[in-house]
């Protein structure tokens, strides 16, 4: 794998964990809340998503709409419809988190809101996402047009707006784009099906960031990190101290503090402390793989073969399986729950055990007796439970490179 992807690879890992933090009310990597993880975990995922696009896409969008459907949505809807038969269930014992079975549920209230059916809530960004480089891709197939007519007889080739200075006018256009999303939601004017382009507007910018990042600044990333740290750090204090709460949801577009360029900066900093955090790992793992090997006797010939670390191991196995794990860590946890709730109704145990919240609350977290240790139990669930049922997935498909997920999702 060349060195950028396995940067992103532990990216995503690093991205999926930090989205189970949050669902987790962990606060485990946020420094002491300068970044917490709704003010930029999402968005991880979006700019990974620019970073691998593909320019060639461009002149082919029927073709890019297609693999689109068959790589995100069509495995999200079949899963929509086996979490809607579960969420029937689960209604008959007096769940309230779970709405009923039928086509607005199963083919619209995934656009609209994405928490139709409770277990698969976090997925909500699969169709989010998917509605997003549907504009995007038809914005700069639209862009690309505008330019080969300007520039008729000089002979430019479709799609060399990509990587050229333009790519700067797209990231400003977007950014106003993003803007304006925060800008009518603390007007109120974001709000039922209008979350729909709210949120698409809010995710934008960090799409185009990702390719601009690829395209133009990638190669000046070389800001020594006892600098590039510190830098950023002292950034989100400024912010944090001036507009308090920096945190914000995208899928509700709420929750707005600071002007309408903070949520962005805020973003920006959060990707691009984990960005050098995957780099600094990437690079460890890469001299990890250069220096450890085992060597084997075979005859009279001495075979050397590299054997990566449990630790790369298990990051690379998060970073391939984020899409499962995005769609079913949910369920991971309400199975730890089913097992508290089960302590809790036939033994003196776990006697603080929220019923109530149990049946109305997706995300209600039990913890015996408040110990926020246990979350690592459900988030060990989170990462194990989805793992398992993605191998089962790819059992037909060799490839784990995730392409379903770290070219479009």
């Amino acid at each position: 794998m060349e060195k950028r992807n396995l940067t992103f690879t532990i990216l995503s890992a690093i991205g999926i964990i930090l989205i189970l933090f949050g669902h987790l009310d962990l606060d485990a990597a946020t420094f002491g809340g300068l970044f917490p993880y709704y003010s930029y975990h999402v968005m991880i995922f979006v700019f990974i998503a620019g970073y691998f696009h593909k320019p060639e896409d461009t002149g082919h969008v029927g073709r890019f709409v297609i693999h689109k459907v068959k790589r995100l949505l069509l495995p999200y809807y079949i899963w929509n419809i086996i979490y809607g038969l579960a969420a029937q269930m689960l209604r008959a014992r007096g769940f309230e988190f779970v709405e009923a079975l039928n086509l607005y549920n199963i083919f619209i209230a995934p656009f609209v809101g994405g928490h139709q059916f409770g277990l698969n809530a976090a997925a909500w960004f699969v169709p989010a996402l998917f509605l997003l480089e549907l504009c995007d891709i038809i914005a700069r197939w639209s862009g690309e047009l505008i330019y080969s007519i300007f520039n008729a007889g000089h002979h430019k080739e479709k799609g060399s707006i990509y990587g050229t200075s333009l790519e700067w006018i797209y990231m400003l256009l977007y950014l106003l784009v993003g803007m304006t999303a925060v800008y009518l939601a603390r007007r109120g004017s974001v709000y039922d099906i209008y979350k729909i382009p709210g949120r698409l507007m809010l995710m934008a910018p960090s799409l185009q960031f990702g390719r601009l990042y690829r395209t133009r600044l990638e190669s000046y990333d070389i800001t020594p990190s006892i600098i590039y740290f510190p830098l950023l750090f002292i950034m989100n204090l400024i912010l944090a101290t001036a507009h308090g709460g920096l945190a914000y949801s995208t899928v509700w577009v709420t929750g707005f503090s600071g002007t309408v360029l903070t949520p962005f900066i805020t973003t920006l900093t959060g990707i691009a402390l984990w960005l050098r955090i995957a780099k600094i790992l990437c690079k460890l793992f890469e001299n990890e793989k250069t220096n450890a090997h085992d060597i084997t006797m075979q005859g009279d010939k001495t075979g050397i073969r590299h054997k990566p670390s449990i630790t790369y191991r298990f990051v690379y196995a998060i970073g391939t399986h984020t899409y499962d794990i995005m769609l079913h860590h949910l369920t991971a946890f309400m199975i730890i729950k089913a097992i508290y709730r089960l302590i809790s109704a036939h033994t003196g145990l776990c006697s603080d055990f929220d019923m109530t919240a149990y049946l109305s609350d997706v995300y209600y977290t039990y913890v015996p007796n408040g110990m926020e240790g246990y979350k690592w139990v459900y988030l060990a669930a989170g990462i194990i439970l989805p793992f398992m049922i993605g191998c089962i997935r790819r059992q037909h498909n060799e490839n784990t490179d995730d392409k379903a997920w770290r070219s479009g999702l």
